[in-house]
């Protein structure tokens, strides 16, 4: 299974050769820039030139003059506080790739039953550099100490879904993720050392499912599943997030996976492949850093 997977990964690495990098003509310094500032922006916090200078390692001018073009937009605008704040226009950005493919409305409507049927918060998850991300969720009516929803992004080596993607990948591709990850202890139970981690991904491989218990957050348990794109890559993955002290792994693995491999199934074949992961984002460096002139 790894060699075949391996194998994929070579021609999409080959591909990705030809694509623009920061040292070659065809990548676009200024709109690199644009979309670090927007990234910085969706933080929490207050927006000031300093502050987006800061997170982004881009002098106050540059920044200033983005932040000015954002605004002629209509992408951000002046807050109360002296500061700026995107606006609802840059939802268009997510939005398009959330509605670019009649696969996302399909991925709703699984994801919506999956949820009814279960009574848990579901959600679909893609890698996005070192992370995952949230690309649909589904809450539950339960309260949950861990405010998620599309958009999040969480650590792919200490929860459920991270690790239903992280396990399918080549070889080549895991050993350079642990190779370049912090492996950050976030509760006492978190798998902390690469030997541990890369043990748990073979059993996830042989299982066909992650399990993850109080490794992110305490008080929560993950079930995820792999879904493949038409060509069998491993490109999202769905999980379930439990209350730990409601659930166990044998009733979870009883009750909740047989409905998470009927909802994978349903859209195995259908993802499309460019939500799987690119190694090459990995190795561009800290994220929301741009190469100076």
């Amino acid at each position: 299974m790894r060699a075949v997977v391996r194998m994929e990964k070579r021609v999409r690495i080959k591909d990705n050769d030809v694509m623009a990098n920061p040292d070659n003509e065809g990548f676009i310094r200024s709109f690199a820039r644009g979309l670090s500032v927007i990234e910085a922006m969706g933080r929490s916090g207050t927006h000031t030139v300093a502050t987006v200078s800061s997170a982004t390692k881009l002098p106050r001018t540059v920044v200033r003059r983005i932040l000015l073009t954002l605004c002629e937009l209509g992408y951000a605008a002046e807050s109360a506080e002296k500061g700026f704040r995107l606006t609802p226009k840059v939802l268009n950005l997510g939005m398009t790739y959330l509605t670019s493919l009649p696969f996302w409305g399909h991925a709703q409507r699984v994801l919506e039953n999956l949820c009814a049927q279960i009574g848990e918060s579901c959600a679909l998850a893609v890698f996005d550099g070192s992370e995952v991300v949230f690309v649909l969720r589904i809450p539950s009516a339960k309260i949950m100490s861990l405010r998620l929803g599309m958009g999040s992004r969480i650590p792919a080596f200490a929860t459920a879904p991270g690790r239903a993607l992280l396990a399918f990948q080549s070889q080549d591709f895991i050993d350079h993720y642990i190779d370049g990850v912090a492996l950050k202890a976030f509760t006492p139970s978190t798998v902390d050392n690469k030997y541990a981690l890369t043990t748990e991904l073979d059993q996830i491989v042989r299982d066909g499912y992650a399990w993850v218990d109080g490794e992110f957050d305490r008080h929560i348990c993950g079930l995820a599943v792999p879904v493949r794109d038409e060509h069998r890559n491993v490109v999202a993955a769905i999980s379930s997030n439990i209350l730990s002290e409601e659930t166990s792994r044998d009733r979870a693995v009883k009750e909740i996976l047989p409905p998470l491999r009927a909802a994978a199934e349903q859209l195995s074949g259908l993802a499309p492949a460019f939500l799987g992961p690119a190694i090459s984002q990995a190795s561009r460096g800290a994220a929301g850093e741009i190469p100076s002139i």
